[in-house]
């Protein structure tokens, strides 16, 4: 019985590790990272001008004001650029044959790509919530409840990064069996857009469409993260954190199933 516990021990220590590996690796990258944000600053800035024509005649637009609209973006622009490329990395591995390599090695290959890239979006993760919270605070001012909300906050928002990175995985083991997961990825992608509410808050939808979003993977990686860290309360963070263990659970499974899959498809092919 030690036994068995020391070796489990052992393997979630050796995962912890890859992570902070990777977080030190990332600090080398970080002034290349910081110039790669003008994009965030410029997406922030743009949707700054058109809140503000568009809340000019209305102060509070579906429960949201111009100020909890603009902090709201920068939460779940840090969360969509926090993510690595993961399921490109398993994508190459999967094209050149190393990952048949990497499977013999005695850890899971799932939990090593996710500890490494949990790693590198951990960092980029602050980065941008530093460069968020003074672009907000110049461009709009403070937001309401900021402080208390914070710790709750990023639990949630670092979930929704666990749920993405997992997902990404599972495209890129997609490549298993169509060796091109890009199309895959650029279909999520627009779905965390759009459905995740990744631009415009999904209370700003029809009523049909919220009523849809609001309980999909897509919102509660997402949408659900932001909405709590502008307008906390514990009803939201209990409903969120439910929804995003549940949808984790379900979302690691796949992730198992379609690993086992590709690994026997590797060995019927004799790779």
């Amino acid at each position: 019985m030690n036994r068995s516990h020391s070796s489990h021990s052992i393997s979630l220590r050796g995962y912890r590790k890859i992570f902070v590996y990777s977080l030190r690796n990332q600090l080398a990258y970080l002034p290349s990272f910081l110039l790669r944000n003008v994009f965030f600053v410029m997406v922030i800035f743009i949707f700054y001008s058109l809140w503000r024509v568009i809340f000019r005649d209305s102060p509070v637009i579906a429960g949201f004001t111009m100020v909890q609209t603009l902090w709201y973006l920068t939460f779940t622009e840090a969360i969509a650029l926090s993510l690595t490329r993961v399921w490109y990395d398993i994508q190459q591995e999967v094209r050149d044959g190393s990952l048949a390599y990497l499977l013999v090695r005695p850890y899971s290959y799932i939990l090593f790509k996710l500890s490494r890239s949990l790693g590198e979006s951990a960092l980029r993760l602050i980065t941008l919530l530093a460069e968020g919270f003074l672009l907000a605070m110049i461009l709009a001012g403070p937001l309401p409840g900021y402080i208390f909300a914070l710790l709750p906050g990023l639990l949630l928002m670092s979930i929704g990064i666990i749920m993405n990175t997992c997902i990404f995985i599972m495209i890129g083991l997609l490549a298993f069996w169509t060796e091109e997961a890009s199309p895959f990825y650029m279909i999520y992608q627009k779905m965390l857009f759009i459905i995740g509410g990744m631009f415009i808050p999904v209370d700003f939808f029809p009523l049909w469409l919220q009523g849809f979003a609001k309980h999909t993977p897509f919102a509660y990686s997402v949408y659900w993260p932001a909405r709590s860290m502008i307008d906390f309360s514990s009803k939201v963070f209990v409903q969120t954190l439910s929804g995003q263990l549940i949808y984790l659970v379900l979302i690691g499974i796949a992730a198992s199933c379609m690993f086992r899959c590709a690994v026997k498809k590797v060995h019927v092919q004799g790779g």
